[in-house]
């Protein structure tokens, strides 16, 4: 899949987060980019984030398209992560789903 090029011409004007959708929830860790890592089922949302944000990795989940999306046939709780640690944040998500 490929996405249009549009130069942002000032990125240093937007926050940090500009480029996830909007709304989601975020654990408090810093992260300068973020990487798509899961979808996670409602119940696991905030004990991700906590894990994540204990391991001092940015964590970020949202529903693509937003909470009313017509075109979602489930909810969706889509996680974004800092991708320069990306792999360790790999390591968290699956030592949690190893425990539950």
């Amino acid at each position: 899949m490929s996405s249009p090029l549009r130069p942002i011409p000032d990125p240093a004007q937007f926050d940090i987060m500009f480029s996830l959708p909007p709304g989601g929830t975020d654990n408090g860790a810093w992260a300068s980019a973020w990487a798509e890592l899961a979808d996670l089922q409602p119940g696991d949302v905030e004990p991700v984030l906590a894990l994540l944000a204990e391991a001092d990795i940015g964590g970020y989940v949202a529903t693509p398209g937003g909470r009313g999306s017509r075109t979602a046939k489930r909810m969706i709780n889509r996680l974004w992560v800092d991708s320069v640690q990306y792999h360790h944040a790999e390591d968290v998500l699956m030592a949690y789903f190893r425990a539950h």
